[in-house]
């Protein structure tokens, strides 16, 4: 323990000549005496007394038991000082008070409690003076904060601890047993940079090892023992506090016996008379307020040795020699948290190309995000950050200037690197990286080479994106309708293998490049100087006519690419440009002299990226980065922001399980499984490779305003993974200040022989569709009331017994479902259903344009078709109309048509009745037109046909002969068929069938003329019409068999509900609200199909069965076997039947 020095202070009475021999008594009593846990460790009874023995001159002492005491005082009587040395407290209390009641002097080693009486001294100094020491020293190098090890069996140097620290911050710890789990799962925790030690040497010599081991005392700790903790510390650039004259002491045992042998030798030099009054004045002098002086050494562990390198004094610090601390640093570790070393590469020099100053704009990102974790936050509050900022290049890599770059300062590249913007920078650092052994790992933040997405290749590596997002920008062009396209790559590490990959995801998706491939590689780094190398290659996209234009040309030299565009006479609505790496938006709007340039010719950009600034994270981000730095937030600081971050998480998972954080394999790992809600969204890296996963991306694009102002904007989210893969914030403006997607190829309206630009609404062809539809719509409406007055007004009998059901009965129930569908298809478009719902419903619907896509050749064909299909129907009407297959049975082609007319009538007559006018109309949509006369309009179904010239002229009269001819002969065979069927037992009443006409040639009409002008109000009329339609089915029961006519209003109130949806969603524009919609019409068309099964089993039941199938074999041979031989009985029947009935037209 610390103990004064031995002095040689001469006293008043040091030459008097002594003639008697000191005596004392020792009290020193035995192991099982004594609880006492020091005197074990400290006090060896042999070493003490011959040390005793040797003082000159010579004392003579007296060993006794404390519990013996008067016994030994009156057995030596001329003994006057007694040397407690029980080192137990109440004996020296009880031993304190004998020696006042009999005048001894009573010497103790205790350094907590202070005497009173003026009998008793320690030999020792006192805890509050070492206290008052190590305070001094820690203001001399202003700590003001660390943690604090001691122990319960120094219990007084807590409360000594708090005591002096009211200004500052310590942190104790009692070391227990358990000591590198406490450091591992505590200390290391805490992050603290300064450790001070008041433990015994056995457990101090312990903590030293476990915080060694753990990296706790690299460069910027300090730690500092004191007398008791520093015993036998070799740890180099520890600071140890001694007591004067006890630098080197070997152990407390050496201490303790130099503290005993010092003092006696002093008053046995001293002292001139046995004269107890005597000697406690000689003592005073020596150990002033009972204590030992306040006189301390500093000492510092030195390549293995004890240095002294300054004292305390009456509590003046004084430094006379360098002191060396942990890290072989002689700078004073700073009061601070524990820091955690990072590094950037966030220049702007780019090695043979001009300077990037948007990476350093870049990085700033990752500066905030430290700043935030540094001011405190829920990861690593215990730690600071730091970043070492390299700028080694940015999309050029030169090796030479590289390696030069960092090995140079090879020291600071920390815990993480962060690489540079370029991926051909990234990739050649890590291979120096690899080649130098540096392990550490390294973010990327924009970098997207596939290359670097394997993680068995460069295990050392990942990044915020991922090279999957040039896949995602053409699953999106396609989602557009773009199926050409040019394309321009840096023939460079990052350039190559992202046009491999866009090469063979367009192949997949059936996007073609058009420009020659041999032309489509340029070199990196292009400028406004060297890019004309390149003038064929961007001819070629030129010349090419193609509108859509992808370039995977990194910053800056996508602005050259972008000015040379327009010198090459590019402008404003002649491409659509896809940029592969996102901040080309921020370069094209670059406020320099060639702006109005790249605002010509990549007037519509547009890019895929990461989400960015998503929710209170981003937007804390944007808000540090303008008040920070006076700057607007670009891409690329979120990029980085999350690097840093994912970092920081990795760390602080590390940290909280006491994990070693330097341990550059393991830091990877963790980082590869951290996610967490960044700047950019949800950040996860891919299991399998370096790359992130995402759910979504960003689809953004230049806006120009009407004053020329230009920004940046938000389309919306792409989401694969989506039933909606694209969700629409604001829609994509292009050129024309319209929402609708250009031609593939400049000049071209779909391949049409004028330029789109020429293209115009044509008021006066539009005004002649809306007059030959309405005309049809009302010649109709008015036939239809002459046929049924004149011939169909007439009732049907109901069905109220149970049938056999019939092959035709089956016909009417199926035309029933058939009709939901080819009604739903004239209503607003439903373009909320999914793909596969949609294609169903127009394929059930037989509704052609939406099967196939009528344009150009294949609308001919289809019309063609059409043509003959009428003239089919008009054949058969015919032979029912004047029952030919009756009078020439015996002629096998009238039986064929007669057995033809009864299964193909309903489907010609009745399903193809909306196909066939709706074809026969687009004959006449002729709104479009390249100029102001008729002949100037074309069709838009066929823009090589000019309308009403030529072939056009011919289609025309055609179509009109064609509806002359049908429609009347479908409204009034519709009826006609039903009679004529035996079979048939299930019947529509003739007036429902009337209604259905018209309200069905009402939609058409319709379906051609409003809703071209007002998708909403289409909508809405459609609705109307359909609803009050709905309530003539429920009025006037349309059929004679209850279930049928309760079905066939339930499938049209599902029909209003989808058109009411429909309409919903056109007024709102919004197509993130795609999935509630189809959410909501599923639940609606379930609740129908519910209740009218309900309602069904209730009051309407079942009157056709059906039995074992019939052999139906003879009615096929009857149909399709020429000769008498096949007329059956079952034949001559059915001709029986036919011939006995009267038709309505046939009364007289």
């Amino acid at each position: 323990m610390p103990c004064v020095r031995f002095t040689s202070m001469m006293v008043l009475f040091a030459s008097i000549s002594r003639i008697f021999t000191l005596e004392i008594i020792i009290t020193c009593p035995d192991l099982e005496e004594t609880n006492s846990v020091s005197k074990t460790k400290f006090f060896d009874r042999k070493s003490l007394f011959e040390a005793i023995r040797i003082i000159d001159p010579p004392i003579e002492f007296h060993e006794c038991k404390p519990s013996r005491i008067v016994e030994c005082i009156t057995s030596h009587q001329n003994s006057s000082i007694l040397l407690d040395l029980s080192f137990d407290l109440n004996t020296q209390l009880a031993l304190s008070q004998f020696s006042q009641e009999n005048s001894l002097v009573h010497l103790i080693y205790h350094k907590h409690i202070k005497y009173s009486d003026k009998w008793t001294f320690s030999i020792t100094t006192s805890m509050n003076d070492q206290m008052k020491a190590f305070f001094k020293l820690l203001s001399y190098f202003n700590w003001t904060e660390g943690i604090v090890f001691g122990n319960t069996a120094n219990y007084a140097i807590k409360d000594e601890i708090l005591r002096f620290s009211n200004e500052l911050k310590f942190i104790y710890i009692e070391s227990g047993t358990n000591i590198d789990e406490l450091v591992n799962k505590v200390v290391f925790n805490l992050g603290s940079t300064l450790y001070y030690i008041f433990t015994d040497p056995i457990e101090s010599a312990n903590l030293q090892n476990s915080l060694r081991n753990s990296r706790l005392l690299d460069s910027g700790n300090g730690i500092l023992l004191t007398q008791d903790s520093g015993y036998g510390s070799n740890l180099l650039g520890a600071l140890i506090i001694t007591d004067f004259g006890h630098e080197f002491d070997k152990n407390p045992n050496e201490h303790f016996i130099k503290c005993v042998t010092h003092t006696l030798t002093y008053i046995s030099n001293n002292i001139s008379s046995e004269n107890p009054e005597e000697i406690v004045q000689l003592i005073e002098l020596y150990l002033p307020n009972h204590y030992s002086k306040n006189e301390f050494s500093i000492v510092n562990i030195q390549n293995g040795n004890r240095i002294i390198v300054g004292s305390i004094v009456n509590e003046v610090v004084t430094i006379f020699s360098n002191i060396s601390f942990p890290g072989l640093t002689y700078s004073v570790p700073k009061s601070t948290k524990k820091i955690l070393p990072l590094s950037i590469n966030g220049g702007t020099t780019n090695p043979g190309g001009p300077s990037v100053p948007n990476q350093k704009l870049g990085a700033i990102g990752s500066y905030v995000a430290m700043d935030k974790i540094n001011e405190g936050s829920d990861i690593l509050s215990n730690f600071q950050l730091s970043l070492h900022d390299y700028d080694c290049g940015v999309s050029i890599f030169n090796e030479a200037f590289a390696r030069a770059c960092y090995t140079k300062d090879i020291e600071n590249l920390g815990l993480a690197h962060f690489t540079a913007y370029g991926s051909a920078v990234a990739l050649g650092a890590l291979q120096i990286f690899s080649q130098l052994n540096i392990t550490i790992p390294n973010i990327g933040s924009v970098n997207s080479n596939p290359t670097l997405s394997s993680s068995t290749e460069y295990p050392a590596y990942v990044r915020l994106l991922s090279s999957a997002i040039y896949s995602q920008s053409l699953i999106l062009l396609k989602a557009m309708g773009w199926t050409k396209a040019a394309i321009l790559y840096e023939n460079n590490g990052w350039g190559f293998p992202v046009y491999t990959q866009m090469l063979a995801t367009a192949k997949t998706l059936g996007i073609e490049f058009v420009n020659p491939e041999d032309l489509r590689p340029l070199a990196t780094g292009l400028n406004s100087t060297t890019i004309s190398s390149y003038k064929a290659s961007f001819q070629a996209v030129v010349d090419s006519q193609v509108r859509l234009f992808i370039i995977l040309i990194q910053p800056p030299s996508c602005n050259s690419a972008a000015e040379y565009l327009y010198d090459l006479g590019i402008r404003k609505g002649d491409l659509v440009i896809m940029a592969a790496v996102p901040d080309t938006l921020s370069y094209f709007l670059m406020n320099d002299t060639n702006l109005y340039k790249r605002l010509e010719a990549g007037y519509t950009t547009l890019t895929v990226s990461n989400l960015m600034f998503v929710g209170d994270i981003g937007q804390d981000a944007i808000k540090r980065i303008a008040s920070s730095y006076h700057m607007a937030a670009t891409t690329f600081n979120c990029y980085y922001f999350d690097a840093l971050l994912l970092t920081a998480y990795g760390l602080d998972y590390m940290i909280n399980r006491g994990q070693d954080y330097s341990n550059s394999t393991k830091l990877m790992t963790v980082i590869r499984g951290v996610q967490f809600n960044g700047c950019t969204g949800r950040v996860i890296i891919d299991n399998g490779s370096n790359d992130r996963v995402f759910d979504a991306y960003l689809v953004q694009a230049i806006d120009v305003n009407e004053n020329g102002i230009s920004s940046i904007y938000d389309i919306g989210e792409l989401k694969p993974f989506s039933t909606t893969l694209l969700s629409i914030q604001s829609p994509l403006v292009y050129a024309d200040g319209t929402t609708v997607k250009p031609a593939d190829y400049r000049n071209e309206n779909d391949k049409c022989p004028f330029p789109n630009k020429e293209v115009r609404t044509f008021d006066k062809g539009r005004a002649v569709l809306f007059a030959i539809c309405f005309t049809v719509g009302l010649v109709t409406a008015i036939i239809t009331f002459i046929i049924w007055k004149k011939w169909w007004n007439i009732s049907i009998e109901e069905l109220k017994e149970k049938k056999e059901i019939s092959l035709q009965d089956i016909i009417v129930g199926a035309t029933i479902a058939i009709e939901f569908f080819q009604f739903s298809s004239m209503g607003p478009d439903y373009s909320f259903m999914s793909s596969f719902l949609y294609d169903l419903s127009n394929a059930m619907s037989l509704s052609l344009g939406s099967i196939l896509k009528l344009e150009n050749g294949v609308f001919w064909i289809v019309v063609d078709g059409v043509y003959a299909g009428i003239v089919s129907w008009i054949i058969l009407c015919a032979v029912v109309l004047f029952r030919l297959d009756e009078k020439w049975q015996n002629i096998w082609i009238f039986r064929l048509l007669g057995t033809a007319a009864d299964y193909l009538m309903p489907i010609l007559g009745n399903l193809c009745f909306i196909p066939f006018i709706s074809i026969c109309l687009d004959i006449f949509v002729c709104d479009q037109s390249i100029g102001n006369n008729f002949t100037d309009s074309f069709l838009a179904k066929d823009c090589y046909y000019y309308c009403w010239k030529g072939e056009h002229l011919v289609y025309a009269i055609l179509a009109f002969i064609a509806l002359v001819a049908y429609e009347p002969l479908a409204v009034f065979c519709r009826p006609l068929w039903q009679e004529l069927q035996s079979a048939l037992h299930v019947k529509a009443v003739p007036l429902f069938l009337m209604v259905k006409t018209v309200v069905q040639t009402t939609l058409i009409v319709l379906n051609k003329t409003v809703k071209r002008s007002t998708d909403i109000g289409h909508g809405i009329v459609f609705i109307i019409i359909m609803t009050i339609y709905v309530i003539f089915i429920f009025r006037f029961k349309p059929y004679n068999y209850a279930r049928y006519s309760w079905w066939q209003g339930l499938t049209l109130i599902g029909v209003i509900w989808l058109a009411l949806l429909s309409t919903i969603e056109l007024g709102l524009r919004d197509h993130t609200i795609a999935t509630p919609l189809l959410t909501v019409l599923i639940f609606g068309w379930a609740i129908i199909v519910l209740v009218g099964i309900y309602v069904q089993r209730k009051r309407y039941p079942s009157l056709l069965f059906k039995e074992k199938a019939r052999d139906t074999s003879q009615l096929f041979k009857f149909a399709f076997t020429f000769g008498k031989q096949s007329q059956s009985t079952l034949s001559h029947l059915k001709l029986a039947q036919k011939s006995s009935k009267t038709l309505p037209f046939e009364k007289q």
